[in-house]
């Protein structure tokens, strides 16, 4: 080939890099070419340096990546969410000894196939992954052709899962109660839907919550459908939650408050009598169970720990526990409060971070001496213990099949157990902790709720 010369070659994605220094032209690709070949007009120019070949060669693998048509499964999985009109007459919500609650309806709950799941077959994941129902319950629904691999029915749980794999399986779902409290509006312009969200809610689908969510109730109950967030507080916390209108909106304020532009403060209730002069903890912040979700705030063998700051200032003592007003300046998992039982102070309430299984150490300055391990199985003990007595009622429920159904109506499932024999509801102080997002600044914008009932 010569310089300047216009040729036309056939070059693979593997050796892309090794053509020449070119300028791309025109380029083309085919659904059709099994071997990934792009078939392009290139001229050689040996003044192209390697940086501008490789963004050459970047636009061209987008562009054959753009028209890859997706497996039906994939795109059946990518469907936007309130796309389908008809889950908005799935189901109902009703009120009852102080939780909002959902009639039970069938939903096919779908996922892929995870890194940690590959090889093994389903009978193994739905053992080890989703433990609420017992492995009877999900035999049962195989027989009915209610368990699918790739939109596929199987006809065992003894099938492998492949990468990208996506299960499926139709359930008659029983969503957990949420706290019966209202979904308080801050702000609604063009710009912006600002809500006082409540504890026990969720902002988005997940586990045993669907329209039990924030995002669903919003727009079931109150019409705001489309909704961006804009950042996450967690199910056990209140306070502020923005939402964006637009993309362009969503993606300014979550950019902001990842460029620490905003200001937030929080307010929490902790043991003891706080310190009265103002104090900032800026120890790391390590996640030393990202399954679980669990922090600390300090150094963990193996793990990344990253930085942190958080402001505090004693707002009140009332001659047990103390109001705090907190200030993070960064935004890591659980900081406030792993930074407060950091400083021997945690939130009175913390199912995590004021557990006895920390020992009294959770009361002084520093860290705690315990093995994470050790801390981490006896935390789970609690909550494994739940799900162990949710599963022997479950079992119960498959051997009285017979038994007259505790539901009624046509809201009952022959082969659904939670039908014979409904989950208990749970304790409502397990639904929340002392913890208020009080109000986020912007630079050209700022929100604010109330202070809650407990902090007065």
């Amino acid at each position: 080939m010569y310089v300047g010369s216009l040729q036309r070659i056939l070059i693979t994605r593997k050796d892309f890099g090794f053509v020449g220094n070119f300028a791309m032209l025109r380029s083309s690709a085919s659904d059709k070419d099994e071997k990934r070949k792009l078939e392009c007009d290139v001229i050689i120019d040996p003044k192209r340096t390697k940086l501008e070949v490789e963004k050459v060669e970047k636009k061209l693998n987008h562009s054959f990546r753009s028209k890859q048509k997706l497996p039906i499964h994939m795109r059946y999985a990518k469907q936007p969410l309130f796309q389908n009109k008809d889950i908005f007459k799935e189901t109902e919500y009703y009120f009852e000894n102080g939780f909002r609650k959902v009639h039970p309806y069938y939903f096919d709950f779908n996922t892929f196939c995870k890194g940690r799941w590959l090889g093994k077959t389903l009978r193994e994941v739905y053992t080890t992954e989703f433990s609420l129902y017992p492995i009877e319950h999900y035999e049962r629904a195989v027989l009915e052709g209610g368990v699918k691999v790739n939109l596929k029915p199987v006809v065992s749980l003894d099938v492998k899962l492949r990468d990208n794999d996506m299960i499926s399986a139709r359930l008659h779902r029983h969503e957990a109660p949420v706290l019966d409290t209202k979904v308080e509006i801050i702000e609604d312009n063009s710009k912006y839907v600002v809500v006082n969200k409540p504890s026990s809610i969720p902002i988005h689908p997940c586990g045993r919550f669907r329209n039990n969510s924030l995002v669903y109730i919003l727009a079931k109950d109150l019409g705001y459908q489309g909704l961006l967030g804009c950042h996450r507080i967690d199910r056990l916390t209140s306070g502020i939650v923005i939402f964006g209108k637009t993309k362009n909106i969503a993606h300014k304020v979550a950019k902001e408050i990842s460029e620490r532009k905003v200001e937030k403060q929080y307010v929490c209730k902790v043991v003891g009598e706080f310190p009265s002069t103002d104090i900032v903890c800026n120890e790391p912040v390590s996640l030393f169970n990202r399954k679980l979700g669990y922090a600390v705030a300090w150094k963990v063998e193996g793990v990344v720990g990253k930085e942190a700051s958080t402001w505090f200032t004693r707002m009140s003592y009332d001659g047990t526990n103390s109001v705090v007003l907190c200030k993070p300046k960064t935004g890591r998992t659980h900081q406030i409060r792993v930074h407060l039982q950091y400083l021997g102070f945690p939130i009175i309430n913390d199912p995590i971070y004021n557990h006895p299984a920390w020992g009294e150490e959770r009361f002084k300055v520093g860290r705690c001496t315990r093995g994470l391990g050790e801390v981490v199985d006896q935390i789970s003990k609690q909550f494994l213990q739940t799900k162990d007595e949710q599963k022997q009622i479950m079992k119960e429920s498959l051997a009285s099949m017979s038994e007259a159904p505790a539901v009624d109506g046509d809201r009952y499932a022959p082969s659904c157990v939670e039908c014979i024999k409904p989950l208990p509801d749970p304790n409502p102080q397990s639904l929340f902790i002392y913890l208020h997002a009080l109000s986020y600044k912007g630079p050209d914008w700022e929100f604010k709720t109330n202070m809650p009932a407990w902090a007065n």
